[in-house]
């Protein structure tokens, strides 16, 4: 026989991917876990895609409700566990009362109002930031510190500059404010004790006779410093600070959670 025609030998088959030994060192639980996740996420996709929530009638007024509910929440909740919160709010009444007492043009009314409310949120987004930061970083990092950090800055920096704007309101308005001097005493004489009722409700304890005996001198003090006002704005402005610093602590726990999550 001629060894010459012989047919080729028949190669043998590749290796399929599954077999080859680049690919034995890849942990197949870990594909498996991943496919599983992947058919989760899927599922949830189908689930909010169903055709048939969307037929389930929800009233408009129930969420725009539910909106404003959650946002009260979080400013309360901010109220309640934050320290320099508690230190703003009580600031935001004392510069409530200086607007009360002082007949202040339209102008200097708005600037003050402003620079509370910047103030506010910029501390309401910081403690966001940092609440974000803890849910996601469980223990001590450089860009975390950076990240809380530059917030703090951002709330500090903003506070400073509310304080120049009062004690500029203050200079340029001393004419007026020594035109109504026996107006300023009378507020001082009551502003300050109602801050003190303030402070205790803040810094004090949450539950018993202490925050209830406060919140009932507060409202003793209000009520004829109210009388006196020359502003309504800036009347029903202390009233609702005064009262959102009771609620905050009646309703909210006075800590927050730390820490991220347990996975």
């Amino acid at each position: 026989m001629d060894h010459g025609s012989l047919p080729p030998l028949p190669t043998p088959p590749a290796e399929s991917p599954a077999e080859s030994p680049a690919d034995e060192t890849v942990p197949v639980a870990r594909h498996r876990r991943r496919a599983e996740d992947w058919d989760d996420v899927v599922l949830r996709a189908e689930h909010l895609t169903d055709p048939g929530l969307a037929a389930i009638p929800r009233p408009f007024w129930r969420g725009f409700i539910a909106s404003f509910e959650a946002a009260i929440a979080g400013v309360l909740r901010t109220v309640a566990t934050q320290r320099n919160m508690k230190i703003h709010t009580t600031a935001a009444l004392l510069v409530m009362l200086v607007g009360m007492a002082l007949p202040l043009d339209l102008a200097t009314r708005s600037a003050l109002i402003f620079a509370i409310a910047a103030v506010m949120f910029a501390e309401i987004l910081n403690t966001a930031i940092e609440a974000l930061v803890d849910l996601f970083i469980g223990t001590y990092h450089r860009l975390a510190m950076l990240a809380k950090d530059a917030a703090a800055a951002g709330v500090l920096l903003l506070a400073v500059g509310a304080t120049v704007i009062f004690c500029d309101i203050i200079i340029v308005n001393w004419p007026l404010v020594q035109l109504h001097l026996d107006r300023v005493w009378r507020f001082a004489l009551l502003g300050v004790p109602l801050a003190a009722m303030q402070v205790l409700i803040l810094f004090g304890p949450r539950k018993g006779l202490w925050p209830n005996l406060a919140t009932a001198l507060g409202t003793v003090l209000l009520a004829p410093l109210i009388a006196w006002s020359v502003d309504p704005l800036f009347s029903a402005a202390a009233v609702l600070v005064f009262l959102s610093a009771r609620a905050a602590r009646a309703f909210f726990p006075g800590r927050k959670p730390h820490g991220a999550p347990r996975r």
